[in-house]
């Protein structure tokens, strides 16, 4: 079980070397478990780039590498807004603390999710430019393979998953990005078991029915998969089938109306920025 008062604090300077040297504040927290890869840990930030192979590479990138025969995985959060670097510095814990903390409190609620190793936060005049978070390897499968499942092993999967997110929102857990990319899940010979991952985004609280069926927004199952779950989560909890349907199907209808809105007013400034860019430009040329 993971107890917070437990966890081995570090702050450090370390500092680069070239043509502009800088010395930067490094923020270490390591799980006792995982102290015998302390080393590894805090070469991280200067050797991130080489350490591995990088499985996943948008926003944010992740690598998976083996070190003191502990396969592990390193998700660095690179591209920190401006305004949330001095937040994060400052005010608010970053992506990877939570990340890290969130899954001690979920596997001490008796969840699984990968093993929280380490975290770093790099601090540099005010500002948290990097931070990494590091967890243990897990072979289980993105619950969106289920598309590929023939339909009966596709419906006891659904079963088992319905219950496990009844015992989730019971234990008033909230995975706020509760997707079918961040949800895993894995048979183990009798039965299916399902572990979360992407875990800085959490709350911790009792909630409504209204914030229940507004947590399953984000599950882009097809509809009659959806409709099923719905139905085998309303057995689960209690609740009438047809009103939990209704109302699960309404946020989902929610969330695909404001991202739709929202991809229009993205193309609408892009466009807009596309032709008068030239205009502005030769404003600026007669001004000058």
């Amino acid at each position: 079980m993971f107890n917070k008062l437990l966890f081995r604090k570090e702050k450090r300077w370390i500092f680069f070397n070239g043509g502009n040297s800088k010395a930067m504040s490094i923020h270490i927290e390591i799980a006792p478990k995982y102290e015998f890869l302390r080393s590894y840990v805090e070469d991280i930030p200067v050797k991130f780039n080489s350490m591995g192979a990088v499985v996943h590479k948008a926003r944010n990138v992740i690598r998976v590498d083996i070190a003191r025969n502990t396969k592990l995985v390193i998700k660095s959060y690179r591209q920190i807004y401006l305004f949330n670097q001095f937040v994060y510095a400052n005010v608010l814990p970053s992506k990877a603390k939570r990340a890290f903390h969130y899954a001690g409190k979920l596997i001490s609620k008796g969840f699984r999710t990968p093993e929280p190793v380490a975290y770093i936060e790099c601090v540099d005049n005010g500002r948290m430019t990097d931070s990494y978070f590091i967890c243990t390897y897990t072979d289980y499968q993105p619950l969106k393979t289920i598309l590929e499942l023939p339909q009966d092993e596709a419906r006891r999967v659904i079963d088992q998953f319905a219950t496990y997110t009844a015992s989730l929102h019971q234990q008033h857990i909230y995975h706020k990005d509760f997707s079918i990319g961040n949800i895993l899940f894995k048979y183990n010979g009798h039965e299916y078991t399902f572990s979360l991952v992407d875990n800085n985004r959490m709350n911790f609280r009792q909630g409504s029915f209204a914030d229940r069926m507004k947590n399953l927004r984000r599950l882009d199952l097809p509809l009659p998969m959806l409709a099923y779950y719905g139905q085998q989560y309303a057995k689960a909890t209690g609740e009438n089938e047809l009103f939990t349907l209704t109302a699960m199907l309404n946020y989902r209808k929610k969330r695909m109306l404001f991202r739709y809105w929202k991809g229009q007013l993205k193309h609408f400034l892009l466009r807009f920025l596309t032709i008068h860019r030239p205009v502005l430009r030769l404003e600026q040329k007669k001004a000058g």
